[in-house]
């Protein structure tokens, strides 16, 4: 191998060079994909329990000076608002277009799961790359099996669980730049919504939206700059799977509601295999 290097005048360092883990999730791009791009033609669109309607809409506005910050609060140029949310008016009636809101929000908290800190390790999810797009859906999150290969968590208060939803679909907004927000099309698409309808409108749709967020058993354990934490959390209401483990992972918050259901990592097997996904290890 010596000779054919030394032939060809190839370095040593083209030999050394590691390729990426592929299951590593694509949490750099500037934009998360579409959920109408990666939907199964058989899967059914979601479906919001509350029926919102009546939805009143404010003239159109072009952003400017400070408010231009409100493309999720990270200073990606100025967005086109309008356009973000006007695109699917007269095609979808507004339960359908909040709806899609929160299927892309399922998505895009997939999308930008964590990845290990060494790019030869992959992803701290457990789900096989292939399978991603699927499984982000709301069934994912409404049960305790945490699809990650390591993780901490903590029950959340009622005060923390309000906290958490108020950071996914704020009702007002600020210029603190968040880490993982930005490139949500979810938040993208709810800021859009948000600009443009009335302050009843946005608090009914609101609303419906947190009857569906209650019915989760976890999310993202955010922080208030970013949506995804995976540093040590220090803190005797904190765990860790599996256990004994290093503490490190991702943080997740378990919904109050849910606090008696054990908390375990979901283990998934590879495309290829035979069986079914199974449930790992128990807290």
């Amino acid at each position: 191998m010596d000779d054919i290097r030394s032939s060809f005048g190839w370095s040593a360092a083209l030999f050394s060079k590691r390729i990426p883990n592929p299951e590593r999730t694509q949490n750099r791009k500037r934009k998360t994909r579409d959920v109408d791009d990666v939907r199964e033609p058989d899967r059914q669109r979601l479906r919001l329990d509350t029926e919102v309607r009546g939805i009143r809409y404010k003239p159109a506005v072009r952003l400017a000076g400070r408010d231009v910050d409100l493309h999720v609060l990270n200073g990606d140029g100025e967005p086109d608002l309008d356009g973000a949310w006007n695109d699917e008016r007269g095609e979808l009636t507004d339960s359908q277009r909040i709806a899609k809101i929160y299927e892309q929000f399922f998505l895009d908290i997939i999308q930008e799961a964590p990845n290990t800190k060494s790019a030869q390790d992959g992803s701290y999810l457990s789900i096989p790359a292939c399978m991603r797009n699927e499984l982000a859906r709301p069934e994912l999150l409404q049960t305790a099996d945490l699809p990650f290969t390591k993780a901490q968590y903590r029950v959340c208060t009622e005060k923390q669980w309000k906290m958490h939803f108020d950071r996914f679909f704020p009702e007002k907004f600020d210029n603190v730049k968040r880490q993982n927000f930005g490139k949500c099309t979810y938040y993208i698409q709810y800021v859009a919504f948000a600009v443009a309808t009335s302050t009843k409108s946005l608090a009914r749709t609101r609303r419906a939206l947190r009857v569906e967020f209650d019915k989760l058993a976890w999310v993202p354990y955010t922080g208030t700059d970013r949506m995804w934490s995976t540093g040590k959390v220090t803190g005797s209401e904190w765990k860790v799977l599996p256990r004994g483990g290093d503490g490190k992972g991702p943080a997740i918050g378990i919904n109050p509601r849910r606090q008696r259901e054990p908390v375990t990592l979901r283990v998934f097997d590879q495309p290829d295999s035979e069986e079914g996904d199974s449930e790992g290890e128990e807290e």
